[in-house]
């Protein structure tokens, strides 16, 4: 990467942070003090703060932390996470698809909830309630103002959707990698046509080195999505509870497209967060089958210096994969997920 490159770079972000993202950040402050006595006013802001205050954490993530990125990258391409056999490519291939999978149906229900947010509005004309040093009453200080709006709000969906599914593909390669590694322990021999002790032994240690990468590469992820994934769900969890208080005061006929708009929006919320709580539950689930793969295998017919050295991986393979958050006591799985649909059902049953 040459000099000049990383400079229109480095502009381009600060571009991109200053003038959009934190701009955001920045309006909403300014609307909550200003609209402080209007409740109904303040929940309207809240949800967009919320909201650009999880972007913002994942947009300076992913500068913060590039060089992972690329490391990650590089260790992925190296010949030790190819597939060997028909069966491997094809386990593989499976993985690539639900990657892809899951970024379209991401892809497809944020633009809904993005365009609804947009062009249903209220008697204000404007989508979204931010501070704007216009005067909304002229023509130019309207189109100015709307979009502003537009960007900052399209901005924060490409965002969401490209560290998202980004996310989610990493932890679906990463499950599918185990999935070849059990595999190779369930079908030991099979493939490999080991015959003698010492043949056996180098495909076990093979299989130990396979398997410390793939832990090289579960810390990397962990490292990536620990510090934005946690923001990300306590936003979200502040910014559903806050809909469903808005929803609870909507009576009006005319307020029916309001209520849909936000009910695309509430699902979209739910969505983003089992997506980052389903995916590292798979990985965690499939992890704790690693050593009942490497049983399945015909062992019983192997030297017992090969016997040993299964009973040590097995001992090995039983300590499941997991995904911290900030705090180390909290993992993210579908737990996390059940514990905040529920939080947010029984804010909705109180209000």
């Amino acid at each position: 990467m040459t000099r000049s490159y990383q400079l229109l770079h480095a502009l381009y972000f600060n571009y991109i942070l200053t003038t959009w993202v934190l701009s955001l950040d920045a309006s909403c402050i300014m609307q909550l003090v200003i609209k402080a006595r209007d409740l109904n006013e303040v929940i309207e802001v809240f949800i967009i703060f919320a909201t650009a205050l999880a972007v913002l954490a994942k947009f300076l993530t992913i500068k913060m932390k590039n060089h992972l990125y690329r490391q990650w990258c590089e260790i992925i391409e190296s010949s030790t996470f190819r597939p060997n056999n028909e069966r491997e490519i094809q386990l593989f291939q499976q993985s690539e698809r639900l990657a892809r999978l899951v970024r379209n149906a991401y892809c497809v229900l944020s633009f809904i909830a993005l365009n609804m947010l947009m062009f249903i509005v209220d008697d204000r004309g404007l989508p979204l309630s931010v501070y704007s040093p216009f005067d909304m009453n002229r023509k130019w200080g309207y189109l100015s103002t709307y979009g502003y709006q537009y960007i900052t709000a399209s901005i924060c969906c490409y965002l969401n959707i490209a560290f998202d599914s980004l996310s989610a593909s990493f932890l679906i390669h990463l499950k599918g990698q185990m999935d070849i590694l059990c595999d190779r322990l369930k079908n030991f021999g099979k493939y490999s046509k080991c015959s003698d002790a010492h043949k056996i032994t180098e495909e076990l240690k093979n299989c130990i080195k396979y398997y410390e990468e793939i832990l090289k590469v579960a810390h990397l992820i962990e490292d990536l999505i620990s510090l934005p994934i946690s923001i990300q769900i306590v936003c979200s969890v502040l910014v559903l509870v806050a809909n469903f208080f808005g929803m609870a005061f909507l009576a009006e006929p005319g307020d029916y497209a309001y209520f849909f708009k936000v009910l695309i929006y509430q699902l979209c919320m739910l969505s983003q967060i089992y997506i980052l709580c389903y995916f590292p539950n798979e990985v965690t689930d499939r992890s704790q089958t690693i050593s009942r793969s490497l049983y399945s295998a015909k062992w019983f017919a192997w030297s017992q210096m090969n016997r040993k050295l299964t009973l040590l991986m097995m001992d090995r393979f039983d300590v499941p994969i997991r995904f911290k958050s900030i705090n180390p006591t909290y993992s993210f799985n579908l737990a996390a997920f059940t514990s905040v649909f529920t939080t947010n059902r029984q804010q909705n049953n109180i209000i």
